[in-house]
């Protein structure tokens, strides 16, 4: 992912190619959309009209026309929803872009107070490259309809927010559990993962990609839950198994903590019986 997407594969310096590869769904270290004292974002939310996935090749194809889109941004970071292009010295200038369907999210970043109307204009006109950028990739997709391209459509600014960015840096909770599970009781967890001061960031919209969406996340996640409700033991399904495989990857490989939560849980540090294998739960009957 700290590779840009150019690679020399002939000495003929005319040509440029670009190699598609498979990325990781962990967001690099670098995409960090949370901004910084005297930094401004612009962005713009891009609609996209399908019935359940974005078509096939537009985001690769979108990373292919971003990865160069500004000359003072030489160094890139993608990964499989998105990407960040940045420079080291001036680490307030940036661009980033990241799918999440049915929306591409295209945002830059400058050194700019908020009243400054010349560096409004210039974040303004750094993300319409951008959006000129995307509208050649969008228009090879015949039949795709799209919203947020057009000269005149909106963008929003933000400027450093000291409760937003000590919300961004709450650790992170993310679960596994049975779509049908009692709303109750997952009102009940939530509750108490903000309680405890974390985030929760198991919501998100089910598509074709969704677990690659849901694995980022959990890679992401400070905590992992498994909600092992009645729900998830009678209806343990194919995707909850993915899931509990990747949840036992990560604990493996990284040491994320895993919680098994039981509506009604045996006394004790062991988890029970049935729990796919995953580890014990570290604190019986609670999320946290």
């Amino acid at each position: 992912a700290n590779e840009p997407l150019l690679h020399e594969v002939a000495d003929e310096p005319a040509l440029v190619f670009i190699i598609p590869t498979k990325l990781p769904t962990e967001r690099p270290a670098d995409f960090d959309t949370a901004l910084k004292q005297g930094q401004l974002s612009c962005t713009c939310r891009i609609t996209f009209t399908t019935r359940c996935d974005f078509p096939p090749g537009l985001v690769e194809m979108t990373m292919a026309a971003l990865q160069d889109v500004d000359e003072a941004l030489p160094l890139q970071t993608f990964y499989r929803f998105g990407g960040v292009c940045f420079n080291q010295v001036d680490v307030r200038r940036k661009a980033l872009f990241y799918f999440e369907y049915p929306d591409l999210v295209l945002q830059v970043h400058g050194r700019c107070d908020e009243d400054d109307v010349e560096g409004r204009q210039e974040l303004v006109e750094r993300l319409g490259r951008m959006k000129a950028r995307v509208e050649t990739v969008a228009q090879v997709f015949r039949g795709l309809l799209r919203r947020g391209l057009e000269p005149n459509a909106r963008v929003e600014f933000a400027a450093y927010d000291a409760e937003a960015a000590a919300a961004a840096a709450r650790p992170k909770v993310h679960a596994s559990f049975a779509t049908r599970m009692n709303s109750a009781t997952m009102q009940s967890v939530t509750q108490q993962v903000h309680a405890a001061g974390c985030e929760w960031t198991t919501d998100h919209t089910q598509t074709e990609a969704w677990f690659e969406e849901w694995s980022r996340k959990a890679e992401e996640a400070n905590f992992l839950l498994v909600l092992f409700t009645p729900e998830y033991k009678n209806l343990y399904s194919w995707a909850l198994e993915c899931e509990a495989d990747m949840i036992r990857q990560i604990h493996e490989q990284k040491g994320t903590p895993v919680y098994i939560f039981e509506p009604v849980h045996i006394k004790g540090l062991n988890a029970p019986p049935d729990t796919n294998g995953l580890p014990a739960c570290e604190h019986p009957g609670c999320a946290l």
